[in-house]
């Protein structure tokens, strides 16, 4: 009960604050943008498969923004020391803005795939059917997912740096480094850039997987270890 209780604390607060709002336009202006003025074919299969990639890298963005955002806001309204005093476990506290943080990304990843849907629609690409969108759908959601994992690196560094203005900052120097890392070929192994490549249809070893599942845990473990037995003051 208790981690329910702080679940809907979590989504209170994000449904209630400015950011949710902002990300909703975001999430449905730029692939809006991506979709109108980057496709050029006629067909479903190509169409999605010329705008995922830039899908894909918007969303690495966006999850790490919303994973940064709900652990450091929690600095920057100075609200921390209300809830480190309250007599509730650290790791529940830490596991309901995880799943929160989830849930809101899960829902971000199934609005993007309908706004580009609806847009190819729109724009008049042909040769479409449900099985044909669904096709494209699940991997879509697989590579979120992964997004979503990789992801926790960016609430380990809020927690660490006290805000989310720094894990922002890391995330647009991820990004830059993902294109060069990408052009020297070496995106299998790294871990922001293989959700992406596995979106796009790359073959990955498994070792790629192992990279970015290590990176993932390695950032949950470490916002739980900060919460439990870092000095906060």
């Amino acid at each position: 009960m208790k981690l329910l209780s702080l679940l809907h604390n979590e989504a209170r607060k994000i449904g209630r604050s400015i950011v949710f709002w902002v990300m909703l336009g975001a999430f449905t202006a730029l692939p809006l943008m991506i979709a109108m003025f980057n496709s050029s074919t006629a067909h479903w299969d190509a169409y999605f498969a010329e705008l995922l990639g830039s899908i894909g890298a918007l969303l690495v963005v966006g999850f790490s923004f919303t994973s940064a955002w709900v652990f450091g806001v929690e600095y920057t309204n100075n609200t921390i020391k209300d809830i480190l005093v309250k007599p509730v476990p650290k790791t529940y506290t830490v596991l309901a803005k995880f799943i929160a943080i989830a849930v809101w990304n899960t829902g971000m990843a199934i609005f993007t795939f309908a706004v580009i849907a609806g847009a190819g629609s729109l724009i008049g690409v042909g040769g479409g059917s449900i099985s044909a969108v669904l096709h494209v759908f699940w991997p879509f959601m697989s590579a979120s997912l992964l997004i979503m994992l990789v992801s926790t690196t960016s609430a380990f560094i809020a927690n660490l740096t006290r805000g989310y203005l720094a894990p922002i900052g890391v995330t647009f120097v991820i990004v830059i480094v993902s294109n060069v890392v990408v052009q020297l070929g070496f995106g299998p192994y790294f871990p922001w850039t293989i959700p992406v490549l596995l979106l796009t249809g790359a073959e990955l070893h498994w070792s790629s997987m192992a990279i970015l599942a290590s990176i993932g845990l390695a950032g949950f473990a470490g916002t739980v270890a900060w919460w439990r037995f870092a000095e906060h003051k």
